[in-house]
């Protein structure tokens, strides 16, 4: 018996008919937990134990978990040993660019047929803020991606350069522009595309989203540290995906031909070593910037999920084992349910 299986066999042996009521209740109600947080914080690992607790499957939310082949740098992991299926992982090649609002409607499919449908509760555990909101919250929403606008504006990008419709942007949307960077041509092209199609900002559609509204019952628990710890992992996991190969992953997808495809020049751990295998920095150099970007992710999820006062957060580093935190997770989720309205 693994840690896994112990934790889990431990605390239902602990108190059966307490996750028996937990359960049910969630059932019921048709609840959602969220596990959410910032990267390399053990979001997995906590989700995994409470699907096996509640005999239960996982939705990922991790966009680029999504996409074949890029497995060590997104931090995958094979739960099908512990008899737990995770959906949205593996759904997509890597040149397919996949919008929130396909991962929204896939996402919104799978907890009717795959969770209600066959009575299980949805653990959705990931660190991507826009996709959770995407899926749980009832947005006013931006049109549609149109493919041909979208390769119009990219094809223009191609022979006026980046800096010049990031300029266009700034007139048209400085909001917006002020927080993106002048080098994130997708969202670029996305706020470029929405305002040709419906003459709106992208950020009046944003701002819309202090309006929000879930469609479900959910119960949100944010896992955060000390922000030295934090660090410390994030470093301790690179290193480790190094050590497993991430290098060869990422030339492996290279040669496959998916170099300048959204995903590979968006996913932290292979837009860097991209720029390695073009011969444009050395390897330390890719790594560095690899803990450097994974960092300031993990401090943008921080401000993200801080701005959402459905969370519940719990300070991992607080507690001396993984049995007494998932004991205080339990604890939150039967508060929430029995005592509490969302």
């Amino acid at each position: 018996m693994d840690e896994y299986d112990l934790i889990a066999s431990q605390i239902k042996s602990f108190n059966n008919d307490y996750i028996f009521k937990i359960k049910n209740k969630l059932l019921s109600e048709k609840y959602l937990i969220i596990i959410c947080g910032p990267t390399a914080i053990g979001k997995s690992k906590i989700a995994l134990i409470l699907a096996m607790i509640f005999n239960t499957n996982l939705i990922s939310v991790d966009s680029m978990q999504s996409y074949i082949g890029m497995d060590i740098g997104t931090d995958k992991q094979d739960f099908n040993k512990y008899g737990v299926k995770q959906f949205l992982i593996n759904i997509c090649k890597p040149d397919h660019f996949l919008t929130s609002v396909e991962y929204r409607d896939n996402a919104r499919e799978i907890i009717k047929c795959e969770f209600f449908n066959k009575s299980k509760i949805p653990i959705l555990a990931g660190g991507s803020g826009l996709h959770i909101r995407a899926i749980v919250d009832d947005l006013m929403e931006a049109p549609e991606g149109d493919h041909d606008l979208r390769k119009r504006i990219k094809n223009e990008i191609s022979i006026y350069n980046l800096e010049h419709f990031y300029e266009k942007l700034k007139n048209i949307d400085p909001l917006y522009a002020s927080k993106i960077s002048p080098n994130d041509e997708r969202r670029i092209i996305r706020a470029l595309e929405v305002y040709e199609k419906t003459g709106k900002k992208f950020s009046d559609f944003q701002n819309k989203w202090k309006d929000r509204k879930s469609i479900y019952n959910c119960i949100f628990i944010g896992l955060n540290s000390d922000r030295k710890k934090l660090y410390e992992n994030i470093e301790n996991r690179i290193n480790e995906m190094i050590k497993n190969g991430l290098v060869e992953e990422v030339e492996k997808l290279v040669k496959m031909g998916y170099k300048n495809s959204f995903s590979m020049q968006q996913a932290i751990g292979y837009k860097e070593l991209i720029k390695y295998f073009d011969g444009k920095q050395t390897l330390e150099n890719a790594i560095d910037e690899i803990k450097k970007n994974t960092k300031h992710l993990a401090k943008k999820q921080i401000t993200w999920f801080k701005a959402d006062n459905r969370i519940n957060w719990i300070a991992v580093n607080n507690y001396d084992n993984i049995y007494n935190l998932i004991n205080e997770i339990l604890k939150i989720i039967y508060s929430r349910i029995f005592y509490e309205k969302n």
